[in-house]
């Protein structure tokens, strides 16, 4: 298995829960000019900021945790895609209506993301396993409406082998900032 994308970089994810000391916009900007953020968006929900960077490697990873994105205001959870390889991956295209649903496998996370695959079949869908504390799947669900996005996320809840979930939904048209 390569968790590296196929660029040969290591992707990982922020999950910015409680900001404090300056504004979501304001925490959004300043982090989106840190070296090696691709995404970031203000979210509703389990968390209030999301972000995706893109690195060349872990120490590189580490060293802007406690260094650039410290400095910006990031003082939360991070963790690394361990499906890197994944075209479906979160947040490198979807739609901007869209959920980011945190996912506790009951079992082992890389066949749930086989079923998930099957289940979404390509349509506006990403999913990574991923290193999280509390969670074992990434799984980011789009689609036209936010209606139509908790349609998918409860689809997605249907699915042998999810357990526990934490969803956090965002309209992305005037909020993410992709590099």
């Amino acid at each position: 298995m390569d968790i590296r994308t196929e660029e040969g970089k290591i992707e990982a994810y922020v999950f910015e829960r409680h900001i404090e000391g300056k504004s979501i916009s304001a925490l959004r900007s300043d982090f989106a000019s840190q070296p090696g953020v691709a995404f970031v968006a203000q979210f509703v929900g389990a968390f209030q900021l999301f972000a995706r960077v893109v690195v060349d490697d872990l120490a590189e990873l580490q060293n802007l945790i406690d260094g650039d994105y410290r400095n910006a205001g990031i003082h939360s959870d991070w963790s690394v895609n361990l499906t890197g390889q994944r075209v479906a991956a979160p947040k490198r295209a979807s739609p901007d209506i869209c959920a980011l649903v945190c996912v506790k496998a009951n079992g082992n996370p890389f066949e749930i993301i086989e079923a998930i695959d099957q289940e979404f079949d390509g349509t506006s869908y990403g999913a990574a396993v991923v290193t999280a504390a509390d969670f074992d799947l990434l799984v980011d669900l789009g689609a036209d409406t936010i209606e139509d996005v908790i349609d998918r996320v409860k689809q997605l809840r249907r699915i042998d082998g999810i357990g526990r979930t934490a969803t956090a939904v965002a309209d992305l048209a005037d909020n993410a900032i992709r590099n």
